[in-house]
């Protein structure tokens, strides 16, 4: 009944003057549904992220949300927090309030570094930050995750309060769901890895230049399906859109051992792995 009174209130403010409903805010710390060895990604987002923040909490993301929140006050939230304290991945859920530019999305990534991720989540009412978004993932797909919210609620009008921007209580779910599986690379374990590079079974393959780093490359699992230069590029290539029946892992962030990257096959059966060297 509470949950209902809240969602109520929350859809209210959405209709309700523009000044009031810029004071609504939500917060929300992630909570570790599984083993996981950095920090958690994290949400900042406007007032569509308000009621998704919690379920996004309980998926093990933070979450920060603010009525009128601009793209620009997003990034500044990035240079402000100590660089210890990012985790590997960031999605501003922003642009609803303003046209962003790509020029604004760079300014995110260069605050961000160049070995952290950027996510992005697409507004609904402004197709130039929409289409600004999609340039900068299709410009950038080792460092930028398009979460395309846009293309993914057309032909849902159910999720929506009468503008078609605030989410209800159904479209909160289907919003933190939506993030929540893009950003699978940073969370959990899906899989398990030797604890040293020079366990039985793994192959060593050389060094590769990718990521903005150089990383020594090794078939880790199912040396006798997959060959060193399929490992190389594999390594090499852009980790947001990898290959056809492959999955990324952000390995930093999830797991323990020498392993900085990890790419394996849906199957499992072939698994293969980074490390961050210095020369």
């Amino acid at each position: 009944m509470l949950r209902a009174v809240v969602v109520a209130a929350l859809l209210a403010v959405a209709a309700a003057a523009p000044a009031r409903a810029c004071d609504e805010a939500a917060k929300d710390q992630a909570r570790h549904t599984g083993p996981r060895h950095g920090r958690a990604p994290w949400v900042i987002g406007d007032s569509t992220s308000i009621l998704a923040a919690p379920i996004l909490g309980r998926h093990g993301i933070e979450a920060d949300a603010h009525g009128c929140r601009q793209f620009g006050v997003g990034v500044s939230m990035i240079a402000a927090r100590p660089k210890h304290e990012l985790g590997d991945a960031v999605v501003l859920a922003l642009g609803a309030n303003g046209p962003i530019q790509r020029s604004d999305i760079a300014r995110a990534r260069r605050v961000l570094g160049p070995h952290r991720f950027l996510g992005l989540v697409t507004p609904r009412n402004l197709s130039s930050s929409a289409g600004a978004m999609r340039a900068a993932a299709a410009a950038h797909p080792d460092t930028v995750l398009l979460i395309d919210w846009a293309a993914f609620s057309a032909g849902h009008g159910s999720w929506f309060a009468g503008d078609g921007l605030h989410v209800d209580e159904s479209g909160a779910q289907a919003y933190a769901g939506l993030i929540r599986e893009k950003l699978t690379p940073f969370l959990g374990i899906p899989l398990r890895l030797p604890a040293h590079a020079d366990a039985p079974g793994v192959v060593a393959c050389g060094k590769v230049r990718g990521f903005g780093r150089r990383s020594a490359v090794y078939v880790v699992r199912g040396a006798d399906r997959v060959t060193c230069d399929r490992a190389r590029q594999l390594i090499r290539g852009p980790r947001m859109r990898p290959p056809a029946l492959w999955r990324y892992v952000d390995w930093e962030s999830v797991g323990v051992g020498p392993w900085t990257d990890v790419l394996y096959r849906a199957d499992k059966k072939v698994v293969v792995a980074g490390i961050s060297v210095s020369s």
